[in-house]
């Protein structure tokens, strides 16, 4: 009698403690969870502290609707140095985004200054330059994802992918 007590009392304790064990793994993963949030939000919270503070990063020329790409834009410099830097770091956010790496909710706080430089007129006319380009010596295009974002996002026409367009200025040699 006194071992089927023992041998009840040992399956009780023996399923209390599964039952402890499948708790602490919820609130292990509960708590991982909220880790990995607080960690991406961090990380969108650098990103947007390098916006404003890099001062390579030239947003404005977009949001402004500055005129930019011309024939003198190629080796000027400077202003080409600032406008490729400031792509290549919004098709950085769209590549975070693309892969899933921040959501939809992260991308908010970036998605006014990317629908600003995708709008922009001086913005396609340099993507048809090197979109072309490109094509001709069958490399990829620069700033990839901030490309696949506008195109994703029907903000090239149709006269965009014809290379013999005379909507578009014919800066680069294609």
């Amino acid at each position: 009698m006194m071992k089927i007590i023992c041998t009840y009392y040992n399956e009780i304790i023996t399923g209390l403690t599964f039952i402890s064990v499948i708790i602490g793994g919820f609130f292990a993963l509960y708590k991982w969870n909220k880790s990995l949030k607080l960690n991406r939000a961090e990380y969108v919270k650098k990103l947007l502290d390098e916006i404003k503070a890099n001062e390579d990063i030239a947003f404005y020329l977009f949001d402004y609707n500055e005129i930019w790409y011309n024939t003198k834009f190629h080796g000027s410099g400077e202003l080409e140095r600032k406008v490729d830097i400031t792509l290549e770091f919004y098709s950085y956010i769209c590549y975070l985004y693309n892969n899933k790496i921040i959501t939809e909710s992260d991308f908010d706080c970036f998605k006014y200054d990317v629908e600003r430089i995708v709008m922009n007129k001086q913005f396609c006319d340099y993507c048809y330059n090197l979109y072309h380009f490109s094509s001709r010596l069958g490399l990829p295009i620069c700033y990839n994802y901030l490309f696949k974002y506008a195109k994703n996002n029907h903000r090239f026409d149709d006269d965009f992918w014809d290379p013999k367009s005379d909507k578009y200025p014919h800066i680069l040699n294609f």
